[in-house]
């Protein structure tokens, strides 16, 4: 079989280890399957790349050709980990106990760059700006959007494709979706753009899909950028069932929410859902540092449609998961977890709190979490699957010890931001007291932290909580995104300086 004395392992063709299971040659094949068939992809060496997968499946599925293919195959084709992931865990060993404990996991994961392609160019981006331009919008806010758009279309590589859709209560086709660089014509549509109308988000994101879908493609960055300052009402189920698609097809959603009317609870859930992340602008004149800083970040991708496919152990809970970098935000807690895009040089971090509950004491092992890492690499045309699993000793007299420098840093950088969804959420159920001293702790630690700004702001919300009944819509972003910016990652809102 020509596959045999072919310079590329197997494996690496399915982006699998040595070790995969049956099942995971399955999945990993049909997930390549669905990405090259030549049916759905009409990309130049999308016919050759689907015949080697199929050619290594057909091999490795089989038992007994398995066997023979590993005790034949060449040193030299051994294949080479592409990450590296490190874990450290807030404790080594789980202590016996009639009570549920909590454990961390600090993941932090490097694709380990190919020096056969180190001089490869970043994926062409593929991108749709969905511009809100209600009533709200008009004047500085909407002129900034404008003048931002414009001279990121300039900046736009021969290679990419940009699409524009202006939203209200209808949503247009500002400029279809193509190679606009330099185009004097869709620089004059944007100028042509005013405010009018209603906040009716799902009719933009909906035009977005659809314009990012015209020119998607498995080897590009494939995203929507959602721009608006108002409170879309009676669509939000429609929004999360388009991100959900938009998910399953490799398309990320990312927001930015200008001042404080906004829905943050909606268009985070739709980040989440998509691996993609939202953004919050307190000033009209940060529109652009934001903007621009997102749409470079999705220039220099290097893995695509990172995920964490997991199960949980016997026992064991997922009780809270944040990503700290390249982005941060809230994750999921359910399998699997949409992790995003990957910049060039960039490293995943992700923190992990599980419930542990009480083990048996004949339990000596206790499997934490099983499952894998999957993403792409576009300018490999190549799908990973790389195994992880979290374990931990238990014991009933466990030795003292000290939690990883990681984890500790990582809680004391996300202690405000926890605090403050904690206050959010006590306020909802009427315990205004309890939020009001909880927003005082957070003040406390902004002034030590060298952030008095914020800890007025924090301040000012919680003398007027028990007369409001409620954070204001305004208090409630600054906190919010104020806390999440403190981490070691955050960019998710620029000074106000």
């Amino acid at each position: 079989m020509s596959s045999m004395s072919d310079e590329t392992n197997l494996y690496e063709r399915l982006g699998i280890s040595e070790y995969a299971s049956q099942d995971e040659i399955l999945r990993a094949y049909r997930k390549a399957a669905r990405r090259l068939h030549p049916d759905v992809n009409v990309e130049a060496g999308a016919t050759e790349h689907f015949i080697n997968i199929k050619e290594a499946y057909e091999v490795l599925i089989d038992p007994h050709k398995r066997a023979a293919y590993d005790q034949n195959i060449p040193q030299t084709q051994k294949p080479a980990q592409p990450v590296r992931i490190d874990i450290q865990y807030s404790q080594t060993v789980i202590q016996h106990s009639t009570e549920p404990q909590l454990i961390y996991a600090h993941i932090e994961m490097e694709i380990l760059p190919d020096p056969t392609l180190s001089d490869e160019p970043p994926p062409p981006l593929n991108v749709a700006l969905v511009l809100d331009t209600s009533t709200s919008m008009k004047g500085a806010r909407l002129d900034i959007v404008k003048a931002t758009a414009i001279e990121l279309i300039r900046q736009l590589r021969p290679q990419d494709t940009v699409s524009i859709i202006a939203f209200n209560d209808k949503a247009k086709i500002a400029i279809p979706s193509g190679s606009h660089a330099n185009s004097r014509k869709a620089e004059g549509r944007i100028h042509a753009l005013h405010a009018r109308g209603g906040t009716e988000i799902f009719k933009g994101l909906e035009a977005g899909f659809k314009e990012v879908q015209r020119n998607y493609r498995p080897s590009y960055t494939n995203h929507i950028i959602l721009i608006t300052d108002g409170h879309t009402y009676g669509d939000e189920k429609d929004c999360q069932d388009l991100a959900d698609a938009a998910a399953q097809k490799g398309i990320g959603l990312s927001s930015l929410g200008i001042g404080g009317r906004w829905n943050d609870v909606l268009l985070d859930d739709l980040a989440t859902r998509t691996g993609g992340n939202c953004l919050y602008v307190h000033k009209p004149k940060d529109i652009r540092d934001l903007l621009t800083k997102k749409l470079n970040r999705l220039q220099q991708a290097y893995a695509e449609q990172m995920s964490l496919d997991f199960r949980c152990g016997s026992g064991i809970n997922l009780n809270y998961a944040f990503k700290l970098a390249p982005e941060s935000g809230a994750l999921s807690l359910e399998s699997p977890v949409k992790l995003g895009s990957l910049p060039k040089g960039n490293h995943l971090q992700v923190l992990l709190e599980l419930i542990v509950d009480p083990m048996p004491i004949e339990v000596k092992e206790a499997l934490l979490i099983d499952g894998d890492f999957l993403f792409e690499i576009p300018s490999k045309s190549a799908s990973y699957q790389i195994p992880i699993m979290l374990c931990r000793s238990v014991d009933a007299n466990p030795p003292p010890e000290t939690p990883s420098p990681k984890i500790t840093k990582a809680l004391s950088k996300l202690t405000l931001y926890r605090i403050q969804e904690k206050a959010r959420e006590e306020i909802s159920k009427g315990e205004l007291a309890k939020a009001s001293t909880r927003l005082k702790y957070i003040a406390t630690h902004l002034l030590a932290q060298g952030e008095p700004e914020l800890a007025q702001v924090v301040l000012t919300e919680a003398a007027q909580i028990e007369e409001r009944q409620d954070l204001s819509e305004e208090g409630k972003k600054r906190i919010k995104y104020g806390t999440r910016a403190l981490l070691p990652a955050g960019n998710n809102q620029v000074s106000e300086s």
